[in-house]
């Protein structure tokens, strides 16, 4: 009698699980793409008290070229943010649009075009900041320990 209780159970319970899996497979099928132009050009600012905390920095002296270095790199990354703004809204508005009607049609040759200005747009951008990031990076190679400059390249890989 038991025996027949436990094998009964068994496809109920497989049941269930398989009813789940579908489930929660659908939910994540429906979720669009997300996209951050800016995110994606990799503009990023830091905090330069942030830096400092992280790096543990105790000389007063490092502390206030390293903060100088920091908001050079931001004023700079605002620069970039300014003269591009409307070229990352305009592409992050398109896809957008582009996602919800590739998804309405189902159809995803319609983000080709969106793939295509992506690689347009993005790329130049994203020498830019490399430059500066680079620039910033030298600077504080020179400032930094070995172990803090170790610190600072896991710090901004990171962010």
């Amino acid at each position: 009698m038991m025996i027949k209780m436990k094998l009964m159970r068994a496809p109920i319970q497989i049941v269930l699980l398989v009813l789940f899996c579908i489930n929660v497979f659908s939910i994540e099928a429906q979720q669009p793409p997300t996209f951050d132009a800016i995110n994606k050009a990799g503009i990023i600012k830091y905090k330069p008290k942030k830096v400092i905390k992280k790096l543990k920095i105790l000389e007063d002296s490092i502390k206030e070229q390293i903060m100088a270095h920091v908001q050079v790199y931001n004023k700079e990354m605002d620069r970039l943010l300014l003269l591009y703004s409307d070229s990352l809204k305009d592409l992050q508005n398109e896809f957008d649009t582009n996602v919800k009607i590739a998804i309405q049609n189902r159809d995803r040759s319609q983000m080709d075009g969106v793939k295509s200005k992506i690689e347009q747009v993005i790329p130049p951008i994203r020498y830019k900041v490399q430059k500066h990031k680079k620039v910033l990076n030298e600077h504080l190679a020179e400032l930094l320990t070995e172990k803090q400059y170790k610190k600072w390249l896991r710090y901004s890989s990171n962010k």
